[in-house]
């Protein structure tokens, strides 16, 4: 059996398309990936259950992937694209299926960062690129969130009290709502 032909491109083509599509997404959640509370949890726990369910598809094509030996990239590429891809969908089951509320925090501090991939030019003024917000929730842990926009908080003092908003998530990961 011949692997040329127009009918063997077209399921290459998709896989690709969304093998791209799919790390598209991925660049757009490491911003919300940054402002997670506990985001090993999520990581650590998305992982173990994509890791499962890998498991579990290679187990219920056992008989197709006989014998093994032949079938090594396939069995590689369904475990590696399952834990790869395990924090994306984590993330996003987690916040599509949340509720957004505000919650107080204990403000610390908000800084300017500057990045870019090329460098900076001499003799030109540098304009943010975002801001790191430094708070403490109620439990005292410390908190660094990131976030694009513009200063939310430039007349705030350390120690003043905020709102934000924040997203609890289907598995009860917090997320951190700014732009």
């Amino acid at each position: 059996m011949t692997t040329s032909g127009p009918r063997f491109y077209i399921p290459a083509l998709a896989s690709v398309l969304l093998f791209f599509g799919l790390v598209y997404l991925y660049t757009r959640e490491f911003a919300i990936l940054s402002n997670t509370i506990r985001v090993s949890r999520l990581i650590i726990g998305a992982m173990l259950v994509m890791g499962l369910l890998g498991a579990g598809l290679i187990w219920w094509f056992r008989e197709r992937l006989t014998p093994w030996s032949r079938h090594i990239t396939e069995i590689v590429l369904v475990v590696l694209c399952s834990l790869l891809f395990a924090p994306l969908f984590g993330s996003l089951l987690n916040r599509g299926l949340g509720s957004t509320e505000f919650q107080s925090f204990t403000f610390l501090a908000e800084t300017p960062y500057f990045a870019s991939g090329y460098g900076f030019m001499k003799n030109t003024s540098l304009q943010p690129t975002g801001y790191f917000l430094e708070v403490q929730d109620r439990s005292g842990q410390h908190l660094r969130l990131r976030y694009k926009k513009q200063a939310y908080y430039p007349i705030t003092q350390p120690g003043d009290p905020i709102l934000l908003p924040v997203r609890r998530g289907l598995f009860g990961i917090r997320v951190v709502a700014l732009q």
